[in-house]
């Protein structure tokens, strides 16, 4: 009679799974606070609020994952950056809705479970978490070799925060003459990835340890550089009142993402000449021989987040994000329209 099935023989190994989360106990508990009630393992995260510091408090929530990042990662054997760029996509949505961040919760499903693997990705986001004060309250961890192709990796994450209701900015504090400005990212942060891949890889063939002479880095280093997260220049600008609205550019560039912060009957005008696009994107569309509107649809090109500002205090908001580390540059304005992104 032949032995009997076991859910290792199935594909999912619980031992390595253990010993996963026993290599990531120590950078999971860096995070915790007093706040925290609950401990690591446990069903759910529980953490004690205290939101006296706010007159009306507004819980924010957002959950994302780094797309086709985790392919050119599994290339480079390199995944730390994955666990911060997960935790900085979403502490950078929550502030487009003037959230300070509280805890985040992260996901890593594989089709064979890596120790080593899950290791550097929740100790890249515990990382990132210590650094801006957020609990890494919890995660999952799947292994499932029926959904995965062997070696593939996903991550995503959620993460919730607090806000306080009158400086949550809304459409309808966009003025026409606002200024729009642009801060830089760090390259592609978490999106455009499968284009990006399709042109290097597919296109021109080009292995991960090329040195691009233009970039100062090979192409693996130049597409895995870190997603910027902007909280702590931004969040001390909220209090006065000098910003109007705020935008991610993620997934969908320039055209997708500032009109979703416009009121119906205004468009924002972007200048391209007033920052250099860095040359991770020029290469980009050289090679891909891609056209100009979906290079601005698919990418960031070098601004990772936008504020758009009363005119009369754009220097004053300019001088605070340069003081704070950030290159940032006057890059459009506000006017009539109708909810749309024009870039010339």
């Amino acid at each position: 009679m032949p032995e009997g099935y076991t859910y290792k023989e199935a594909g999912v190994d619980i031992d390595a799974m253990n010993r996963a989360l026993e290599a990531i106990k120590e950078s999971v508990h860096r995070t915790f606070t007093p706040a925290v009630l609950s401990q690591m393992g446990s069903f759910g995260g529980m953490m004690a609020l205290d939101l006296s510091s706010y007159r009306q408090p507004v819980l924010v929530a957002s959950i994302d994952g780094v797309g086709t990042k985790v392919r050119v990662a599994r290339m480079m054997n390199q995944y730390r950056v994955l666990g911060h760029d997960v935790v900085a996509h979403g502490v950078n949505d929550l502030l487009v809705q003037a959230a300070r961040p509280l805890f985040f919760m992260d996901y890593v499903a594989m089709s064979k479970l890596e120790p080593q693997v899950v290791q550097e990705i929740v100790e890249g986001a515990a990382e990132l978490c210590q650094q801006l004060g957020i609990v890494l309250l919890g995660g999952e961890t799947a292994e499932m070799p029926d959904v995965y192709m062997p070696g593939e990796v996903d991550v995503a994450g959620c993460i919730v925060g607090v806000a306080e209701l009158q400086q949550i900015p809304t459409p309808s504090r966009v003025e026409v003459g606002d200024a729009v400005i642009g801060l830089a990212s760090n390259g592609l942060h978490t999106n455009g990835y499968t284009l990006a891949r399709r042109v290097f890889f597919d296109g021109a063939n080009m292995p991960v340890d090329e040195y691009l002479p233009e970039v100062g880095m090979t192409l693996g280093e130049a597409l895995l550089q870190p997603h910027r997260p902007y909280l702590n220049a931004v969040m001390p600008l909220l209090a006065s009142g000098a910003i109007h609205g705020m935008a991610h550019i993620t997934g969908g560039g320039f055209y997708e993402n500032i009109p979703r912060v416009l009121p119906s009957d205004m468009r924002i005008v972007i200048d391209r000449r007033s920052w250099e696009v860095p040359p991770i994107f020029t290469l980009i569309q050289q090679l891909g021989n891609i056209a100009d509107a979906e290079m601005f649809r698919v990418f960031n090109m070098g601004i990772g987040f936008v504020l758009i500002v009363a005119r009369e205090r754009a220097q004053e908001v300019l001088t605070s994000l340069q003081v704070s580390g950030e290159r940032a540059w006057l890059i459009g304005e506000v006017q009539r329209g109708s909810r749309e992104v024009q870039v010339i």
